[in-house]
């Protein structure tokens, strides 16, 4: 019993790899051009926006927390960026350079998760009311500041994160998958990251141990700031413009794709590499479903679908893990 225990977490752990591959091939019987180096290319460049989120996310998650208005931030901070760098009237007529616009939309991003953190940390608010809060207060700053109108006329060089190329392969993905790359080595090989999964674990023992939880929290949150506004630069680059309505509702995908890839609503646990398999996933869905011209009303149904079966996976890791506990626990108390 207890090698079962043992295996079914790991199994579950893991499940997103099977689930993903088993999905890659159920649609390319249903569609043959699903494997095509063109729609493979899609698959990744939508994961690109959707994937920066989830690094954020993940952060927050690990630490026990979560963050709602991530993509309020980066509906607002590409609106921000934009204002900036065209002519009025809905521009400032500033015509700044990107290059000088960008780090201000990822300091303004920064700022609006070190808000979050502070109060969720410092003044001990509750996430869920803060982060939905600042959700619906960042999304109606974003349209009183457009007006309800489309940003157009950006730079190319501002567009150039979402819309460039090196050679077939945009640079979207390579920068996506590089930042997947730096958040896993971060939490898997550097002290800092550790204090994630630490706090997230147990925080009492976390403190214990020397480590402050708000500062880890308050960390959490101002990554997840920041890589929202990044993700807002780089979707705001690939159309070439900026509607109020920018990122709305990715934050559903997002939980879906962080929890299905096996990072704990409970915080404390899940890896990078498993995120990156969620978001992998979501985007295989979204292509294949496309692809068959399946309605717009069943891909949302399907959507739904999957975040329940993120939250039923993440149930069954929990409750294996607290069963496995119980048998180490009468060990010590024998053992005392």
């Amino acid at each position: 019993m207890q090698w079962r225990n043992s295996l079914v977490p790991r199994l579950l752990d893991n499940l997103i790899w099977v689930i993903l591959i088993l999905t890659a091939l159920g649609f390319s019987l249903v569609a043959k051009q699903f494997f095509t180096p063109y729609n493979l290319i899609n698959v990744f460049l939508h994961s690109s926006v959707l994937g920066l989120l989830v690094i954020g996310q993940s952060f927050t998650l690990m630490t026990g927390n979560f963050d709602l208005s991530a993509e309020a931030t980066l509906a607002l901070t590409a609106v921000i960026g934009a204002w900036m760098m065209i002519e009025a009237p809905l521009g400032a007529n500033w015509m700044l350079d990107p290059w000088l616009v960008v780090p201000i939309m990822l300091l303004i991003g920064g700022l609006i998760g070190a808000a979050n953190g502070y109060l969720i940390t410092r003044v001990n608010m509750n996430n869920f009311i803060v982060t939905m809060a600042m959700q619906i207060a960042l999304r109606g700053a974003v349209y009183i500041w457009t007006q309800g109108q489309t940003l157009t006329g950006l730079p190319k060089s501002f567009a150039w994160l979402g819309g460039g190329q090196w050679g077939p392969i945009p640079v979207s993905v390579v920068v996506a998958i590089l930042a997947f790359i730096a958040a896993h080595f971060v939490l898997a090989y550097r002290p800092s990251g550790r204090e994630f999964y630490a706090v997230g674990g147990n925080p009492d023992a976390a403190k214990a141990a020397g480590i402050d939880p708000k500062r880890v929290i308050m960390k959490a949150y101002i990554i997840s700031g920041v890589m929202a506004a990044f993700a807002g630069w780089m979707l705001a680059g690939r159309l070439e413009s900026v509607i109020p309505k920018l990122g709305e509702g990715m934050i559903f995908e997002v939980f879906a794709a962080a929890v299905i890839g096996g990072v704990s609503l409970n915080g404390g646990r899940g890896t990078m590499i498993g995120a990156f398999g969620g978001v992998l996933l979501l985007s295989v869905i979204d292509s294949g479903l496309n692809l068959m011209q399946v309605s717009p009303f069943w891909i949302n149904t399907i959507r739904g679908l999957v975040i329940l079966l993120a939250m039923f996976i993440d149930s069954q890791k929990e409750r294996f893990r607290l069963v496995g506990a119980k048998p180490a626990a009468k060990e010590v108390s024998k053992a005392a």
